[in-house]
Formats: structure tokens, C-alpha cells, sequence
């Protein structure tokens, strides 16, 4: 992810620190990615805890009874310029690389959501990079 920030930086001459990683979720499966991507990378096994993916709205949804973690569709990582305005139909999801979340913090994930992102901060909501 740290790459992807790089390369950035030199094709269009801007400063690190004023770089962050955009993520748009994908309605694609690990086998339907022919290609690279033209901008960043393409991420795949990444799980989502305290809620679900909903394919069809390509949106945050609660999750069903009895479910812990819920797979998720191919995510596109790519650089953008820090913002401080907040987005109400974003939730910025903590992404962890392990479900025991401290100190394992890798970086926050945008995510689209029907609801106030308050709701899914009160569930805690994380992507987990392995389970």
C-alpha cells in the first residue's frame, strides 16, 4: 500500500505525507480480474467484521444472525490526496491485519453506507486482513 502511495508521488510529482489510500469496493470476484489496474492495485482476501457487504446496494449492511466475518468482494487500492471534509455516506473503516485488531492498524478504508457512520463506529466495524 505504501508502494502505491510511491509511485504516485513520482508520476505526478506531489508529496508523500499529502497522500492517503482510496479504496472502491468492486462488484468483481478474484476471478473475474483479467488485468492489472490502471491506477493502483487490486486487493482481494480481505474480511469484513461487525457487519456485511451488501453486493446488490454495494453497500454496508448489518449482518446476519450467527455471522462473524463476511467476505469481501475485490477491493481497488489506489493514492488520493488527503481530505478533511466528511463524506456522510462514507465510513472510514479500520483496516487491521489481524482480528485481535492492537497493534496491528494498517490504514482506514472508505466505505459506502446507507446510514450515519456513527452506527457502524458503535458496532465496530474493521476489514481484517487475515483471519
Amino acid at each position: 500500500l505504501t508502494a502505491i502511495k510511491q509511485v504516485t508521488c513520482q508520476v505526478q510529482q506531489l508529496e508523500l505525507n499529502k497522500l492517503q489510500v482510496v479504496t472502491e469496493i468492486t462488484k468483481r470476484d478474484v476471478k473475474q480480474i483479467e488485468t492489472l489496474a490502471r491506477d493502483g492495485a487490486y486487493v482481494c482476501g480481505l474480511y469484513l467484521e461487525g457487519a456485511r457487504w451488501d453486493m446488490a446496494s454495494n453497500s454496508l449492511e448489518d449482518s446476519k444472525p450467527k455471522e462473524m466475518f463476511c467476505k469481501m468482494p475485490v477491493v481497488q487500492c489506489r493514492a488520493g490526496m488527503v481530505s478533511d471534509k466528511e463524506d456522510k455516506n462514507i465510513y472510514q473503516c479500520p483496516t487491521y491485519c489481524t482480528p485481535t485488531r492492537r497493534p496491528y492498524y494498517v490504514f482506514p478504508a472508505q466505505l459506502r453506507t446507507k446510514y450515519p457512520p456513527a452506527k457502524w463506529v458503535l458496532a465496530g466495524v474493521a476489514l481484517i486482513l487475515d483471519i
